[in-house]
């Protein structure tokens, strides 16, 4: 009976200090950016007139949540020009990094609205991009966000081209 005990602990001694705990996920920084790029709208609708691919300055701003180190939240603002009437998108990516050496890539979608003049709509797009590490706390990015606008039983596509800076603290 003593032996089978010893023998018992010994093993419990050995899986305790020889087995590593499960690692656990870091999630990272929580970070502020800006961005600057191009907004690509095309389509109609009757309350938001046509556009045809014909682009505009676009700027906005983020706050990129990472909850794990592969999966992060960044609600967003942007602002761009939609057939000389000025647009504003709320919304929210869904992104997931893949961490390589020196940058990372990312993928994702992104649900939100997207306010035209008096005109409020629902949106979901697809994003991708990729950031690199400048210095220690600040990061710059290239991405590209596709998106369908839906008003009424018409939608609208715009095209985000954007590169912007992320200041992680």
């Amino acid at each position: 009976m003593k032996r089978k005990l010893l023998i018992a602990a010994v093993a419990a001694a050995i899986v305790f200090t020889v087995v590593p705990p499960a690692a656990q996920a870091q999630s990272g920084p929580i970070g502020l950016g800006i961005a600057l790029g191009a907004a690509f709208p095309a389509g109609s609708t009757p309350a938001i007139p046509s556009t045809d691919w014909r682009g505009s300055f676009n700027w906005g701003f983020y706050v990129n949540i990472p909850l794990i180190y592969t999966f992060h939240l960044t609600p967003s603002a942007e602002l761009y020009k939609f057939a000389e009437r000025n647009a504003t998108d709320m919304a929210i990516a869904f992104k997931f990094i893949v961490p390589l050496s020196r940058f990372d890539l990312y993928a994702g979608a992104v649900p939100g609205l997207t306010a035209v003049g008096d005109v409020t709509a629902a949106h979901v797009g697809v994003l991708a991009g990729t950031s690199f590490r400048l210095v220690s706390n600040l990061d710059v990015f290239v991405q590209g966000k596709y998106k369908w606008v839906f008003q009424g039983e018409q939608n609208i596509r715009v095209l985000h081209v954007n590169a912007g800076l992320l200041f992680n603290f």
